[in-house]
């Protein structure tokens, strides 16, 4: 549907949209700033335990050094990518 195919009418009624809603996030928060830096931290402990664990259950006792670091930056893409804490993890700043 092209903007143009909308009456002014309804228009009229139209609040919001992402940008608004991104605003209000963190207007309400004091502390925002600290959101990156926080998801930052977490993401790299998690990504250290979890590519330890993953190293594990993928090559079991045979995991060298080398797969646990390859399995942590894999880890640590993975939550960067999602972009969400992992469960258990308090939002402080977000």
């Amino acid at each position: 549907m092209s903007s143009e195919t909308i009456p002014d009418e309804l228009l009229a009624h139209v609040h919001g949209g992402q940008h608004r809603r991104h605003q209000q996030h963190h207007s309400h928060n004091l502390f925002g700033f600290l959101d990156a830096p926080y998801k930052s931290l977490v993401f790299d402990f998690a990504s250290r335990i979890g590519g330890g664990k993953l190293a594990d259950r993928m090559y079991g006792r045979h995991a060298t050094s080398a797969d646990r670091a390859r399995a942590q930056a894999a880890m640590k893409r993975f939550l960067v990518a999602g972009n969400k804490l992992p469960k258990g993890v308090p939002n402080l700043f977000g």
